[in-house]
């Protein structure tokens, strides 16, 4: 076996969601259908793979948050990596792996960081060994890592924008999923970044553990509130491809639908939103927004509010204790910034197979 030695560093971005989260869930769009609309940003994650000789005891160097020194993979504490190297088995015995990540955005914060992890540290581990992957491909191994393997509760969009990139609607239906690219013109684009305000209002909670809790309503209620999202997906749709709105109407038109569709969002569950999100949510509509949401599952970290540019600096100075961010879109998904390879005849390792099972995530 050649030793795939070298450096990789991708760079993969994080999302906004901003029509049909919850309907991603397997359970739901197995039976029925499910659909979103959202949008890579440029803010990222970056994974870097540096694969050396072996001159120390330890074989695997781990740093995010923490650093790990460990031999196997098994004695690491982090899931997604133990889970990624375990699945495939290209350490050889003589080779050191030096893994380093860090990120524009808190992790935990609703914006994808976890899948956006996931998503860019397959891709730079297959690049070390010369091997490309499609975002299908990408997406879908990810999916099975987190979904299915780690039982991380939650649903698909967030993988799926991570290796896609783009400003997208993604239908889920029969345990798959199809992108479909929503074309918009540079003014409409420019006016929906220039719309979005995210103010990091902290509150840090993970996905999973928002999803675990049980939601407030029965199920069969709870399908008819996410069917209504969906329905508001195509809404959403229709008015991003219109072309009889003027981009002030298509701004006001978004936000009042984005409004409508937080309002069902909340009710699934006491988990999503409290007391202190309805305030800060209250004040930037009375300052002039037209509606919003958190980014995320709920709970906290980044509050999304859309509004019209006139009305931006009423809305910050409401909500003037928080943290503001300025956001662009981002066409492309998870890519190889940087690759150095000493290998000659690249090796390309056993794969798990992206091939996902039915109703994996109850």
């Amino acid at each position: 076996m050649n030793k795939p030695q070298g450096i990789v560093i991708t760079r993969t971005p994080f999302r906004i969601s901003f029509f049909g989260g919850g309907s991603d869930l397997p359970h739901f769009f197995n039976q029925h259908r499910g659909a979103v609309i959202g949008a890579a940003i440029d803010k990222y994650v970056y994974v870097t793979l540096n694969s050396l000789d072996r001159f120390f005891e330890k074989r695997i160097r781990l740093s995010y948050s923490k650093l790990e020194n460990v031999s196997e993979p098994e004695e690491l504490e982090h899931s997604i990596v133990r889970s990624i190297l375990q699945s495939h088995p290209c350490i050889d015995k003589d080779s050191f792996l030096d893994i380093h990540t860090f990120a524009d955005l808190p992790a935990s914060s609703g914006v994808g960081s976890s899948s956006s992890f996931t998503v860019g540290m397959l891709n730079a581990l297959y690049a070390l060994h010369g091997a490309y992957r499609t975002p299908e491909f990408l997406a879908k191994e990810a999916i099975q890592i987190e979904r299915e393997k780690l039982q991380q509760a939650g649903g698909w969009q967030d993988q799926v924008f991570a290796a896609f990139g783009g400003f997208n609607k993604i239908v889920f239906a029969n345990n798959n999923f199809t992108v479909e690219p929503i074309c918009l013109s540079m003014e409409k684009k420019q006016a929906i970044e220039a719309a979005c305000m995210m103010f990091f209002i902290g509150g840090l909670r993970s996905s999973a553990e928002v999803q675990q809790r049980a939601f407030g309503t029965p199920a069969k209620e709870q399908n008819k509130r996410l069917e209504t999202l969906c329905q508001q997906v195509e809404e959403a749709f229709h008015i991003l491809a219109s072309t009889s709105y003027r981009t002030d109407e298509m701004i006001h038109h978004l936000g009042k639908l984005l409004h409508q569709a937080w309002e069902i969002k909340r009710s699934l569950s006491s988990h999503i939103s409290n007391s202190h999100i309805d305030v800060l949510y209250n004040k930037a509509l009375e300052a002039g927004a037209l509606g919003g949401k958190l980014c995320g599952a709920g709970g906290g970290g980044f509050l999304l509010m859309i509004a019209p540019p006139e009305k931006r600096a009423n809305i910050a100075h409401a909500l003037a204790d928080y943290k503001l961010l300025d956001i662009r879109f981002q066409e492309e998904g998870s890519k190889v910034i940087y690759s150095k390879s000493c290998d000659q005849q690249p090796f390309i390792p056993p794969i798990l197979s992206p091939v996902l099972t039915r109703g994996a995530v109850a």
